[in-house]
């Protein structure tokens, strides 16, 4: 997937979120600062000369996630409904960890609120304590977890979150210490499941693409957008708006190939070459409308014709099959609307989780 906040021609552009839902969005950074063993402890005993040191840089940090719209020139300016800025002491390391979690119900991610937060956080105690220390050193500032917007859940660092979470140095009574000691255990189990990749084909439907007519678009756009998503594309092919033959490839991938899931593009539409949803019905075991009615209802914001569309979304023993549009636009549209609800999807059909209500 290409740069965001470039356009064609490549000048720096603000991205367009008007067309996306508003959702829950949190995401959590964190950062450290590695001081003398006098700073460590000043610190510690809250004795340095200025004041109590991480009392301030916590208030900076918050005040810096929200400014970050005036900072970062291409970020959003966003309603933020929570920020906590929150420090671990590791006196064997001779550090001050920080970690930023903030929360927002937009149309955008705040991982750069929550970068920006730790940033100011820790400059604050550089500016506190530099009288004590000439050699202070600010590192391993890094987005350790998202979650919501089109690419779902993300966690990059597994170990380090684990080891900070229920280590904050702001007091916390029992019950959250509990909930503290479930989020570790839900680390382990995401980086568990994220070492398990989905096997995935991205086949496209397309007479002009097959003769070489067309530059086929959609199918490379796929591969991008879930290729960061927790699926290795094992296969992709370019077929004619040929019902057997789509019917064929459907089967040898979902029977003998036994990929998890497959994303058709193209042949949805009225044309009276468009067959895809006819063949994925007609290898179909079971249907999932409430997949393609997602897609519809998300791209119908955008524009009154995706009622047009006739994508289905079925199941073929433990394979999942989802039609796209040919546009790549309308491909991206669809996607982002159900990507983040398609793992919990995966997991039921293939026994790696039970179902549930929500």
């Amino acid at each position: 997937m290409g740069l965001t906040h470039f356009d064609e021609n490549g000048k720096a552009v603000m991205v367009d979120v008007t067309g996306k839902e508003e959702t829950v969005r949190e995401a959590t950074a964190a950062g450290k600062i590695i001081v003398n063993r006098e700073v460590f402890r000043a610190v510690s005993a809250g004795t340095v000369g200025k004041g109590d040191v991480l009392a301030v840089a916590a208030t900076a940090g918050i005040a810096g996630a929200k400014r970050t719209s005036d900072l970062i020139p291409m970020c959003h300016i966003l309603p933020i409904t929570n920020c906590k800025v929150n420090f671990h002491m590791d006196e064997e390391e001779c550090a001050i960890y920080c970690i930023c979690t903030v929360k927002v119900t937009g149309k955008t991610g705040v991982e750069m609120e929550a970068l920006t937060g730790v940033s100011v956080a820790l400059l604050t105690i550089y500016d506190m304590c530099k009288a004590l220390d000439k050699k202070m050193e600010i590192s391993g500032i890094s987005l350790l977890k998202k979650t919501g917007g089109k690419s779902g859940d993300v966690w990059n660092d597994f170990g380090q979150y684990a080891k900070l979470i229920g280590k904050e140095l702001s007091a916390e009574n029992g019950s959250a210490g509990k909930a503290k000691a479930e989020d570790a255990k839900k680390v382990c189990r995401e980086k568990e499941k994220r070492a398990c990749r989905w096997k995935a084909a991205v086949v496209t439907m397309s007479d002009k693409g097959f003769s070489g007519e067309r530059e086929d678009k959609s199918g490379p756009l796929i591969c991008d957008m879930i290729s960061d998503q927790g699926y290795d594309v094992v296969r992709t092919e370019l077929l004619p708006d040929e019902q057997k033959e789509i019917e064929k490839c459907l089967c040898t991938l979902c029977d003998e190939e036994k990929v998890d899931i497959i994303f058709t593009t193209g042949g949805t539409g009225f044309s009276p070459r468009d067959c895809t949803p006819e063949a994925a019905m007609a290898v179909a075991h079971r249907n999932v409308p409430g997949i393609a009615e997602a897609m519809r209802a998300a791209s119908a914001k955008v524009t009154p014709r995706a009622m047009l569309s006739r994508a289905v979304c079925v199941i073929r023993k433990k394979t999942l099959i989802v039609n796209l549009p040919g546009s790549p636009k309308a491909v991206k549209e669809n996607l982002e609307a159900v990507l983040p609800v398609l793992e919990h999807g995966l997991d039921i059909l293939t026994d790696q989780a039970g179902e549930c209500g929500r």
